[in-house]
């Protein structure tokens, strides 16, 4: 079974070299551009979440903050 990474990040050229990147390794990547979309992806119970600070909307730590609350799987922070 292939690791899950949730990709949340408002750059789309990042996303999808990231994504790129992921997939090519084997890995299964969901992205969202923007807060409120990363929390309903995060719903899916991803491995791991790369997670930019500075995106529109809720920002990369206001996401953290509630998803800390519900969950316990890693976060990385990208930011620039």
């Amino acid at each position: 079974m292939a690791y899950r990474i949730l990709i949340a990040d408002d750059e789309p050229d990042i996303t999808a070299m990231l994504t790129s990147f992921f997939t090519t390794k084997g890995y299964q990547v969901s992205a969202a551009s923007d807060g409120e979309s990363a929390l309903k992806q995060a719903e899916r119970a991803p491995d791991i979440i790369l997670l930019d600070i500075n995106m529109p909307g809720m920002d990369g730590l206001e996401v953290s903050r509630r998803l800390r609350d519900q969950v316990s799987y890693p976060i990385l922070f990208l930011t620039a």
